[in-house]
């Protein structure tokens, strides 16, 4: 008999890219690659009753007033040119099982908050 074999969760943090009062999704960003301490930080202001990340929200925004206040932080980490006149950006969270190993996602859910 074949053992069954327990596959692994992956999560991934995505900034979408969604053209300013229209239903079009521009793209996906990838922003995996940032630690669940800074987004912690980024979004501290826009949390309701979450125990931990994206607990009681489907995500969080990034408007004008966080980005100026982060602009250093997102201009480095992020490769897209922010534009608040043509698009609105919204963080979310996805999780899915992965059979091959590419290291652009989080193999944790994040921790609750301290």
């Amino acid at each position: 008999m074949k053992k069954k074999t327990k596959k692994k969760y992956y999560y991934k943090v995505w900034l979408e890219v969604v053209l300013l009062n229209t239903n079009f999704v521009f793209g996906f960003i990838n922003i995996s690659d940032i630690p669940y301490k800074k987004l912690e930080e980024l979004f501290k202001d826009q949390f309701t009753d979450e125990e931990f990340l994206f607990d009681e929200t489907a995500g969080y925004s990034i408007n004008q007033e966080l980005y100026n206040k982060h602009k250093e932080f997102f201009d480095t980490k992020i490769p897209f040119t922010f534009d608040f006149n043509l698009f609105q950006y919204d963080v979310g969270f996805s999780g899915d099982t992965m059979d091959t190993y590419t290291k652009d996602y989080y193999d944790e859910m994040p921790p609750y908050f301290e």
